[in-house]
C-alpha cells in the first residue's frame, strides 16, 4: 500500500499568498520506488510561492523506509517544537503506518530497531548510504571536481595546464578520466545543461598527451563494430578495459550492440561455442562498464542537487556560496542553470531572480581561482552593454596585452564553427570586446 501525499494550504512567510503543497510524511520506496531519486533530489515536500521569491523544503515530521536496504528511519524537525511524548506519538503513529503496510511474513529485525534522524541532513546521508555514498566518496569527488576545474582554467596555457598535470600526476588515474568521459557523454547529449563538450574533450586530449594513455586509445572516426570489438577485445586487465569503454562511449550504442549481438548469434550457429561465449562475456562486460560510468555521473548530480536545494534556501546567498566554495563546480553550475530555465518556462519570474543571483555567485566565487585572464575573458562573456565591457577593462588594464586578444580570437574562431544562433551572438560580441581593448590599448600606446 503507497503512502500518497496530503494536498496541504500553506501561507507563504514572505509575502502571505496562501497556496497549496503536497506532502509526505511516510516515503516508502518499496511501495514507490520513484520516491528515492527525487528525495535524494530534494524534489519530495518542496514548496515554492507562486507569486514570490520564496521557496524550500517544507519542516514537517517525516518517515523513510527502505526494504531493501533495512532502512527504516525517522525524522522530526526541531523548529516545530514538539514535545518529547507528542514527539514519540507522532513517530510512533507513522512507525505503526508503515510496520501494517508490511506482510507479517515480510517483518524483519530492523522494525523493532528504527532509527532517527536529528536533522535533515542526517537523514539525507543515511539514504545516500544506501546507495553505497559515504561522506568519504561525497569528499574524494570534491576534490576531483576542483582539480577539473582548475585544470580546464589552465587548458589555454600549456605551461601552467602541464605544471598543474605533473603536480596531480598520482590523481590523473582511470577514474578522474572516467569521470571526464562522463561529463563530456552528459554535455554531448543535452547541450543545454551548460558545459561545453569541444572544450572538456580538448582537456581530455591535452592531458592524455601529457600523463599518457590509461587505456588502449579510442577508435578512429570511421571505425566499424569488429575494429571496436578488437579493441575491447584486446583490454586484458579491468582497468584497461574500463578505460577502453569510456574512450569509446559515442561509438558504443544501439547500431553497435545489435551488431554485437549479430555476430554472438553467427558463431553460435556456426558451432564455435568458445567466440559465442567470448562475445557474449563481452557484450555483458560493455553494458556494466556503461552503467558503471553513468552512475558515476547521475551521484555527482545528486550531490550537485543537494547542494544547490540548500543554497536556494539561504537568505544570504552570496556568503553561502563562499561558505560553500570548496564544494562548487561545473556541476552544480549547470544544475542551478537548468532550475533556472525550469522556471522561465514556468514565468516564475521571482524564481529565476532569484537563480540568478546563485548562479552570478557561484561563477564569481569560481572565477577567483582562475588565472586572471582567464577570470577577464568569463567576465567579458557575461558582459551585457559596451559600458560594462568598458568598466570591465578599465578595471583589468594591465592584462590588455596580445595574450589576451589571441585568446579571445581563438574563441571566436571556435563560434564561428557553430551555425547556432547563440554561438553567433556571442561572436559577435566578442567582436565588440575586441574593439574596445585595441581603442583602450591605442590610447595607451599614446
Amino acid at each position: 500500500m503507497a503512502f500518497p501525499p496530503m494536498p496541504s494550504p500553506m501561507t507563504c512567510p514572505a509575502c502571505g499568498t496562501r497556496f497549496v503543497v503536497e506532502i509526505h510524511t511516510i516515503i516508502d520506496v518499496g511501495q514507490e520506488p520513484e520516491l528515492k531519486q527525487a528525495f535524494m533530489g530534494s524534489r519530495i515536500n518542496y514548496a515554492s510561492c507562486p507569486q514570490c521569491d520564496f521557496d524550500g523544503i517544507v519542516s514537517t515530521p517525516l518517515v523513510y523506509h527502505d526494504p531493501e536496504h533495512e532502512l527504516l528511519i525517522s525524522f522530526v524537525p526541531q523548529e516545530l517544537e514538539i514535545s518529547g511524548d507528542d514527539r514519540e506519538k507522532l513517530v510512533g503513529r507513522l512507525l505503526n503506518a508503515v510496520m501494517q503496510s508490511v506482510p507479517q511474513e515480510q517483518r524483519k529485525g530492523y522494525f523493532l530497531q528504527p532509527r532517527t534522524a536529528l536533522t535533515y541532513e542526517g537523514l539525507l546521508e543515511a539514504v545516500f548510504a544506501t546507495e553505497g555514498i559515504t561522506q568519504e566518496m561525497l569528499e574524494e569527488r570534491r576534490k576531483v571536481m576542483q582539480l577539473l576545474e582548475s585544470l580546464l582554467g589552465s587548458l589555454d596555457d600549456a605551461d601552467a595546464l602541464k605544471a598543474l598535470a605533473e603536480e596531480h600526476a598520482e590523481h590523473l588515474d582511470y577514474g578522474f578520466f572516467l569521470l571526464l568521459s562522463s561529463l563530456i557523454d552528459a554535455a554531448q547529449d543535452d547541450p543545454e545543461i551548460g558545459l561545453d563538450a569541444d572544450r572538456l574533450e580538448q582537456l581530455r586530449g591535452a592531458l592524455l598527451d601529457l600523463v599518457g594513455p590509461p587505456a588502449p586509445p579510442a577508435a578512429p572516426a570511421d571505425a566499424n563494430a569488429d575494429d571496436l570489438i578488437a579493441l575491447l577485445s584486446d583490454a586484458q586487465d579491468d582497468q584497461a578495459f574500463q578505460g577502453a569503454v569510456m574512450l569509446n562511449r559515442a561509438k558504443l550504442d544501439y547500431t553497435f550492440f545489435q551488431a554485437l549481438t549479430q555476430r554472438i548469434e553467427a558463431a553460435a550457429a556456426e558451432g564455435n561455442t568458445a567466440r559465442a561465449e567470448a562475445l557474449t562475456d563481452l557484450r555483458q562486460r560493455i553494458l556494466e562498464a556503461v552503467d558503471q560510468q553513468r552512475q558515476a555521473i547521475q551521484e555527482l548530480e545528486d550531490e550537485a542537487q543537494l547542494l544547490v536545494a540548500e543554497l536556494l534556501g539561504e537568505d544570504d546567498v552570496a556568503q553561502a556560496v563562499r561558505a560553500h566554495r570548496d564544494e562548487l563546480n561545473d556541476i552544480v553550475l549547470t544544475t542551478a542553470l537548468r532550475l533556472r530555465q525550469t522556471a522561465e518556462r514556468k514565468g516564475n519570474q521571482p524564481r529565476v531572480a532569484k537563480l540568478d543571483a546563485l548562479v552570478n555567485a557561484i561563477l564569481e566565487t569560481m572565477e577567483e581561482s582562475l588565472p586572471p585572464k582567464q577570470r577577464l575573458i568569463n567576465q567579458l562573456f557575461r558582459a551585457e552593454t559596451p559600458e560594462e565591457t568598458g568598466r570591465i577593462l578599465e578595471a583589468n588594464r594591465g592584462l590588455l596585452d596580445d595574450d589576451l586578444v589571441e585568446g579571445i580570437e581563438s574563441y571566436i574562431a571556435e563560434l564561428n564553427q557553430n551555425r547556432d544562433e547563440r554561438a553567433q551572438e556571442l561572436a559577435d560580441h566578442l567582436r565588440g570586446v575586441l574593439q574596445q581593448i585595441e581603442a583602450k590599448r591605442a590610447i595607451q600606446r599614446g
